[in-house]
């Protein structure tokens, strides 16, 4: 993921040409509710595979936590140190 994120902008889950997961950046104002709690200025991602054209995946990151939801897969509880 590019250091500076806009919505927009595109970049490789890894390096495989003609195969690689390529992730957009479609919002930076999200706000999703887990069991950890509520989270504000969610950064969420689509992502496609060009093996899958007809897949769309989304995964959610909160400010300064990371990863909060990956399809069904949502934050259950996090420190911070």
């Amino acid at each position: 993921m590019p250091g500076k994120v806009e919505v927009g902008m595109k970049y490789y889950q890894e390096i495989a040409r003609a195969v690689a997961e390529v992730a957009e950046i479609v919002s930076v104002t999200d706000v999703l509710e887990a069991r950890a709690g509520v989270f504000r200025q969610i950064l969420r991602t689509e992502e496609t595979n060009p093996l899958k054209p007809d897949e769309k995946e989304y995964k959610f990151y909160a400010p300064g936590i990371g990863l909060i939801q990956d399809e069904a897969i949502k934050l259950v509880k996090y420190t911070r140190p």
